[in-house]
């Protein structure tokens, strides 16, 4: 099963989706994937960096690139690391696969699509933040097959009930 939640930029994707984690994580369930968190920067406004929600590690997935550049650049390193990371905590087993962006490197057939490829294969439900102008490319890499969520915890929970229900099933 896969789910895109649409969300805007200000949008809380980050907070609900890490709200899912930890309730799922509290109640027993293995986690994979990651949400971001937001920190000032004096040079670039704000870095990114990723939780990984198994581990609880963070790291930086953004560059300072000094004072005079127009905002910060994704570290194409770091999202390497984060996809290995991924890739090995769905290869251990999980409950679920969290992605908080389809962004720009997943638009272009990169980034994040083989480790969520593969958690399908695996039959593991996968939830995606999708914003808007990331849309098109969603629609084309899932194909019809992804569910579209409010960004609403009720929404995930509905659909996180129906994601059970069918791994029970199967």
């Amino acid at each position: 099963m896969l789910a895109g939640i649409a969300f805007q930029p200000k949008d809380p994707i980050d907070d609900l989706l890490a709200g899912i984690a930890d309730t799922m994580l509290a109640n027993g369930k293995s986690v994979a994937g990651y949400v971001q968190k937001r920190r000032k920067d004096a040079d670039c406004g704000t870095l990114v960096h990723v939780r990984n929600l198994r581990s609880g590690d963070e790291m930086p997935i953004t560059k300072n690139r000094g004072k005079m550049a127009k905002g910060c650049k994704l570290d194409g390193d770091a999202l390497s690391t984060l996809a290995e990371q991924l890739a090995r905590d769905v290869e251990a087993g999980s409950d679920i696969l969290i992605i908080a962006r389809f962004g720009r490197s997943e638009a272009d057939g990169r980034g994040l699509r083989d480790v969520i490829s593969r958690a399908l294969d695996l039959e593991i439900p996968v939830l995606v933040g999708v914003r808007d102008e990331y849309r098109d490319a969603w629609d084309a890499f899932h194909g019809g097959y992804a569910d579209a969520l409010a960004l609403s915890a009720q929404a995930i929970e509905n659909w996180l009930s129906e994601a059970r229900a069918d791994t029970v099933a199967v």
